[in-house]
């Protein structure tokens, strides 16, 4: 038995292990899939990919066009954190490497990554850089978010464009969090500390994980010699499932903060959120009377009285 009592099935037997969790977005996963079979080389690896009960078609095209990849399905949306647990158990890599649907691989990203783990073996995790579909760098936080900064998130004060320049230097060094969008992991690490804590359905995951790992004293690399391209959003901005996101971003971001911030800071980003959904509730409805409210939910008042009224 480890000491977090996680195991995994089977022993390592490849250098590293990709696994992508998917929710209806067949198309750019296609797309990445076919990015890691045409980019990756001079290592062995396996794709395993997780569907969170996909309608879309997603099972029947990946079995299809990619009979390589280990296709683990579920009957219902688990959440990441789950959903990348299960993968993990499965996983036989020294390396574990979760990587969002809505990426691609531009060069042997994986090859350069393995390659520098295996000169630097004081790191446990590893995140690249991250491009958009331009080309530019795309800001990644690599430092703990301090409760000012939620606070400044949840009022829509904080601007992400400034941690552009707050990352300083592109070159590989020691970070706090490395962002969810590719994120390489050791495979004893889990053994040590425990996989994903699964009552984050989605967002906040990765910071916890980080968190956890470096309370055992283990080290972070950010390495931005090799980056991933990320379209951003295809799962979390899905039209038809857009409530349940917002509704579930919210109960994680608390669950954040009570793990990690004091009983104060709870209380006032507690408050700063009912009075931002108050205030929704408010314009949505003054848009409703108007008639020129937006469809789903960003102008929901169902929703906004549900957000309203959550514990």
């Amino acid at each position: 038995m480890t000491s977090s009592g996680f195991q995994f099935k089977n022993p390592a037997r490849l250098d590293l292990s990709i696994i992508i969790v998917s929710f209806n977005t067949r198309d750019v996963l296609m797309d990445c899939l076919a990015s890691i079979y045409a980019k990756s080389e001079g290592i062995s690896y396996e794709v395993i990919v997780v569907d969170n009960a996909s309608s879309d078609g997603t099972t029947t095209s990946v079995s299809e066009g990619f009979p390589d990849v280990r296709l683990l399905p579920n009957d219902v949306n688990r959440g990441f954190s789950s959903a990348n647990n299960q993968g993990i158990r499965e996983s036989t890599g020294k390396w574990i490497a979760l990587l969002n649907p809505d990426t691609r691989l531009i060069e042997n990203s994986f090859q350069k990554i393995f390659r520098y783990l295996q000169e630097h073996s004081d790191f446990s995790i590893l995140g690249p850089g991250i491009i958009n579909e331009s080309g530019q760098q795309s800001p990644t936080r690599i430092w703990e978010d301090t409760p000012q900064d939620a606070a400044w998130k949840i009022l829509g004060l904080y601007d992400p464009s400034n941690e552009l320049k707050r990352m300083g230097d592109m070159k590989a060094r020691e970070a706090l969090v490395i962002s969810g969008s590719c994120f390489v992991i050791r495979r004893e690490l889990f053994e040590e500390i425990g996989p994903f804590d699964e009552t984050y359905f989605l967002y906040n995951e990765e910071d916890d994980f980080c968190r956890r790992a470096r309370k055992h004293g283990k080290r972070i690399c950010f390495f931005p010699e090799t980056s991933i391209l990320h379209l951003q959003g295809q799962s979390t901005h899905q039209t038809e499932h857009r409530e349940k996101v917002i509704v579930e971003t919210y109960k994680s971001n608390l669950y954040f903060y009570s793990k990690y911030y004091s009983c104060g800071w709870n209380f006032v980003l507690r408050f700063l959120y009912k009075l931002t959904f108050l205030a929704g509730l408010i314009r949505s409805a003054l848009r409703h009377l108007a008639g020129s409210a937006s469809k789903g939910a960003d102008d929901s008042l169902r929703l906004k009285l549900k957000l309203l009224f959550l514990p």
